[in-house]
């Protein structure tokens, strides 16, 4: 399907026709490239008295912005055709990707990703959303949340080799009496444990440069999202049985363990 060249006055007009909510839509998609339907209201049809209510409202404005090419669905659902409209992932299409760009440089395209690629990138959303839902009942406030490259630190490691810290999510919240800084990894299974320690003295090597300390005034802890109880033992043992990494930067625990942990950090 092809569709006509839209001009710089195009998009400013059908940005003044799109509500706060369509906005917050499309900013969240660009930072996270992909989610599900059932994410997507999860995340910002909150509002309505039931289930059934936010899911119609949910995608019809979906369906209203996948036919203004602002987003695209992909073949692939999650979870199987069995579970409706909730399976559809979304992200960017070629008009919410010029909405998104500051510059005329080039595109987000469009493309399948591979299984492995979209299941990690649709956990990390779903951790987004996690909290969202949480800070929204007044658990926390969730200060900053950062994705991606956005979260990217450079830094120079010792020897002077110039790397690249690359976390899953940055995430802030906080009360009346603290703020929390948090490193997020999320990890499901598919990769050895000693990839995990390499990434682990990634953060430790950051850590001694002194620039998240600038940053934050304290160096974030770092939080891994594990698949199971049994990799949340081996990261763990395997974390306090390096004599070059302080265990205390570092907390593991399950998925279903996120929100009290982020609570009541450790």
């Amino acid at each position: 399907m092809t569709i006509r060249r839209i001009g710089h006055q195009d998009l400013q007009r059908l940005g003044t026709q799109l509500s706060e909510r369509d906005c917050a839509i499309i900013r969240f998609l660009h930072q996270h490239r992909y989610a599900t339907t059932s994410q997507l209201q999860r995340g910002f049809f909150r509002e309505h008295a039931s289930q059934s209510a936010a899911t119609r409202a949910c995608v019809r404005v979906l369906d209203r912005l996948l036919t203004q090419r602002i987003l695209a669905r992909l073949e692939r659902r999650v979870g199987g055709v069995r579970h409706g409209s909730a399976s559809f992932v979304w992200c960017l299409d070629v008009i919410g990707d010029r909405l998104t760009r500051a510059t005329d440089g080039a595109r987000r395209r469009v493309y399948e990703p591979s299984f492995a690629f979209l299941a990690h990138t649709l956990a990390v959303t779903d951790i987004h959303v996690q909290l969202t839902e949480a800070a929204s009942t007044g658990a926390f406030h969730l200060t900053a949340v950062q994705v991606e490259t956005e979260a990217w630190r450079p830094y120079v490691a010792p020897g002077g080799a110039q790397r690249i810290l690359k976390p899953d999510l940055m995430v802030t919240v906080s009360t009346d009496t603290y703020d929390d800084h948090w490193y997020l990894e999320v990890d499901l299974g598919t990769e050895s444990l000693p990839v995990l320690l390499r990434k682990c003295r990634a953060y430790d090597e950051y850590r001694r440069t002194g620039r998240a300390q600038a940053e934050h005034g304290v160096f974030p802890r770092v939080l891994w999202l594990l698949p199971t109880p049994v990799r949340v033992e081996r990261l763990t043992a395997a974390i306090a049985a390096d004599p070059t990494l302080p265990d205390r930067l570092f907390t593991c625990i399950t998925a279903e363990e996120l929100l009290p942990t982020i609570r009541n950090p450790p």
